[in-house]
């Protein structure tokens, strides 16, 4: 078994929060991910931000943001998405050095994404090159953010984009596609919709992990035909 070092052994030996843990009690960090492509196995981390939340507040003073020098070139398509050129990452560090901040704040932390399952896919396979795994609870903001619309509206769309949800929210929407200001957005967009959902219900680090299953249940059997 290979022996951890750095920020890679203090991930591994971190507790997350407890999933009772009210939700603005617990320390979170919210990470976006600027990528190659959306395919995990193909594709790459070009860049990447972490924004910590600590009682409910950002904590942008500790925010990180860095550089990734990819291993393959890229595409005309994924440079019009996040403007990152080659010549942008070719002093970056390669992935396993330049995750090392990354996983500093994400330690003892939950996370949020705003469609996670991507930040999951890429983070889960770049740790495991590491020699850790991803450590839970993660929340979803496009999943939080549907659910709190599906119990103000009695719906929700299919699909919701973090600008779209921060304008709703009546919240600024930061630089896009670029991974601090999006992790900037999501932060704010975490803390609001937890904060109305909260109203309602008391909301701890394991029921926004787990929105999905409400707003399934949510979607499923509106309030309205109960």
């Amino acid at each position: 078994m290979r022996r951890l070092r750095g920020a890679a052994a203090a991930y591994a030996a971190a507790r997350p929060p407890a999933p009772r843990t009210p939700w603005n009690a617990a320390p979170w960090c919210v990470v976006d991910l600027e990528l190659s492509g959306l395919d995990p196995r193909r594709h790459e981390i070009v860049s990447f931000a972490a924004v910590p939340v600590e009682q409910g507040r950002v904590q942008l003073a500790d925010a990180v943001y860095g550089l990734v020098r990819p291993s393959r070139p890229l595409t005309e398509s994924s440079v019009r998405i996040h403007g990152l050129r080659a010549a942008d990452l070719e002093d970056a560090p390669p992935q396993r050095d330049a995750l090392e901040p990354l996983l500093a704040a994400m330690t003892g932390r939950a996370l949020v994404a705003h469609v996670a399952r991507v930040e999951r896919a890429f983070l889960g396979r770049a740790l495991r090159k590491q020699g850790v795994r991803l450590r839970g609870p993660v929340a979803d903001t496009s999943v939080i953010g549907r659910l709190w619309l599906c119990e103000r509206d009695g719906g929700a769309p299919a699909n919701l984009a973090l600008g779209d949800l921060a304008q709703t929210l009546g919240l600024p929407v930061h630089a896009q596609h670029d991974a601090l200001g999006d992790a900037l957005t999501t932060a704010q967009v975490f803390i609001v919709t937890a904060t109305h959902l909260g109203a309602l219900r008391e909301e701890t680090v394991r029921s926004l992990a787990q929105a999905g299953r409400r707003l399934n249940a949510a979607l499923a059997y509106p309030a309205g035909s109960r």
